[in-house]
């Protein structure tokens, strides 16, 4: 397993007042979590929809049931980090650390009369990089509750959000012996007998009395601390024994772990703790999930309530709806569709029922129709297919075979048998480029490549390859809308990636070195440097005084885009700047050029 480029939980970085990780096997790389969701929806769609169902089941009475639809935004608040950074004078690549799932609790479900099942922990999803959504099942009760308080207005309702990260571990140069049921015995009692605690007190405790919890006293050298043994343990905890969840409704918003007795037995256990392996780690946020539908006027209420009549139906039929998580644009995949078998159950049912559904780049659900005897649980076997496209050929992929009695079936981009990676674009700097991506590698020996482009109407897309795919890497080419400039995006492995200016070569901290030649009898000079694109705010501009004895000094800058990664200068604020000169043209200066109001204001 390669975990190159994956957040390195050993080595994390203030900031300004945010901490960033070191991305693992990538020097000058850092990631840095995101800030908050907020609410998004695809294609001018609103974040929430409400998909109301209903059937007439004859005997059975009527069926009603909803699909609440909710969908997120991460934001990063990668430019002011940038700055921040550059401020600091730290110079490395800072890019988003996106998740892999996680959770969200809404507040003020009770107080504002919500069906009781939003105020559980609802999983969120990830089918784009930054993009997060969940998907419920509401019964007739809770669907009417829900559209209640959509007509009286959800102003007040905020969220928190627990997203999923895998990093690697924290490593210490040190190994250790225990018994996990030791550790099991002990958390009992830390917990009064509950086997769910607190992550943080889990950590002091490791800290201050490894011990206790079983672990052997280990005594701290220089290159570690009790703190980051505590670190190295917690990763592997959740790793081996138990699973991070969010904190109950009750209490502050934090991360415990959960712990697993049927994976601790007694017995003597030996870690390595310098072995790098990948660990999960929780960060909660704010999330805000209604946003724009708090101004959304009465009238647009059909657009986030909709109403589907499903045909009456005799006893024993079945309403199965599907929804797939996917992401929206998907290069190189034909087609896509998901199969339903139900074997025979004799007597009552003499036949096989399959059924499919086709499987599109939206997120809205899909119903199948399923003809069961009267009295028969709903229980099925699903499995999806695709149609992967290559040089005018034609090649089909099934997914694992898969079990459920579920009436809401979700479909993930791993329950296909081809690799989606998602690739997406910060608006902002697609409205100064559009970005050729390629993904390329070897199959059987021979090159595979799949292209696709982003651009301000479609900022995102996954490229859909086969699962043997070897080598595979991603490149890229932004071109300018202004002038039609071109700059590269350097090969990177291919996994999800999310772009901005700071992925081209030309953006990021540039560096000038200026020298002065002494040709007459001036003392010293004195000119002023901006940055191209911001030669209107003074924090961004420097003065640089030179001399005989000092006639060389370097400028640092932060290129904001590849495309405006120049300088500008000029002698003094009463006179002009200069041209735009890019990050690769010296500035040699004479002193006998100095304009006369110059050299006298410097004298």
């Amino acid at each position: 397993m390669s975990f190159s480029g994956r957040p390195d939980w050993r080595n994390p970085m203030n900031v300004g007042e945010r901490i960033a990780f070191a991305a693992y096997d990538r020097p000058g790389a850092f990631l840095l979590p995101p800030t908050e969701l907020v609410a998004c929806g695809a294609d001018a769609e609103p974040p929430l929809r409400l998909d109301l169902f209903q059937q007439d089941r004859g005997r059975a009475g009527l069926e009603r049931f909803s699909i609440l639809s909710l969908g997120f935004a991460a934001e990063f608040g990668l430019e002011a980090a940038r700055q921040a950074a550059f401020d600091a004078g730290q110079s490395f690549a800072l890019s988003a650390l996106p998740a892999d799932g996680g959770w969200l609790r809404l507040d003020a479900v009770e107080a504002l009369d919500l069906p009781p099942a939003l105020g559980e922990l609802l999983p969120l999803d990830v089918a784009s990089l930054g993009a997060l959504g969940l998907a419920l099942r509401l019964d007739s009760a809770a669907s009417d509750l829900f559209v209640a308080a959509l007509q009286r207005g959800l102003l007040s309702v905020s969220a928190n959000a627990w997203l999923r990260v895998r990093g690697v571990a924290d490593r210490l140069p040190s190994t250790l012996e225990f018994d996990p049921a030791a550790l099991l015995s002990a958390v009992r009692q830390l917990g009064q007998g509950q086997l769910a605690l607190d992550r943080d007190l889990l950590r002091e405790r490791l800290i201050e009395a490894p011990q206790s919890l079983g672990f052997p006293a280990q005594a701290p050298t220089d290159g570690w601390t009790p703190q980051r043994l505590a670190d190295a343990l917690l990763d592997r905890i959740a790793v081996r024994f138990a699973a991070l969840a969010p904190t109950p409704a009750e209490v502050e918003p934090g991360v415990r772990l959960a712990f697993d007795p049927a994976a601790m037995p007694a017995g003597r256990v030996r870690w390595d703790l310098a072995e790098p392996m990948l660990a999960p780690r929780l960060f909660a946020i704010q999330a805000d999930p209604l946003g724009p539908l708090r101004t959304m006027p009465a009238a647009m209420h059909d657009a986030v309530v909709r109403r589907h009549d499903v045909r009456a139906l005799s006893s024993g039929w079945r309403a199965l709806t599907v929804r797939p998580n996917m992401p929206e644009r998907r290069v190189g995949l034909a087609q896509a569709q998901v199969e339903v078998k139900l074997p025979a159950r004799l007597p009552s049912r003499p036949f096989t029922i399959k059924a499919s559904a086709p499987l599109d780049a939206s997120d809205r659900p899909v119903r199948l129709d399923l003809r069961l005897s009267p009295s028969e649980a709903l229980s099925y076997s699903w499995q999806t297919s695709a149609v992967l496209l290559h040089e005018g050929r034609a090649e089909i992929f099934k997914g694992p075979l898969q079990q459920s009695d579920r009436e809401h079936l979700l479909i993930a981009p791993e329950d296909f048998g081809l690799r989606l990676i998602p690739v997406e674009a910060e608006p902002a700097f697609l409205e100064q480029a559009d970005i050729d991506l390629e993904c390329a590698g070897l199959r059987r020996g021979k090159p595979w490549s799949s292209r696709g482009r982003l651009d301000r109407d479609a900022p995102t897309l996954a490229f859909a390859i086969p699962p043997d795919l070897e080598q595979a890497a991603i490149r890229g080419l932004a071109r300018a809308r202004a002038d039609g400039r071109c700059c590269a995006l350097a090969p990177v492995e291919a996994e999800a990636l999310r772009l901005d200016a700071f992925s081209f070569e030309g953006a990021g901290v540039r560096e000038l070195r200026v020298d002065a030649d002494f040709d007459d009898d001036a003392p010293q000079l004195l000119i002023e440097l901006a940055p191209e694109d911001r030669i209107d705010d003074p924090k961004r501009r420097r003065s640089l005084r030179l001399s005989r004895n000092a006639a060389q000094a370097d400028w640092h800058w932060l290129a904001l885009s590849p495309f405006r990664s120049g300088y500008r200068w000029r002698w003094s604020p009463q006179s002009p700047w200069s041209p735009v000169l890019q990050p690769d043209t010296p500035l040699r200066l004479r002193s006998s050029q100095i304009p006369r109001t110059t050299a006298g204001a410097g004298a």
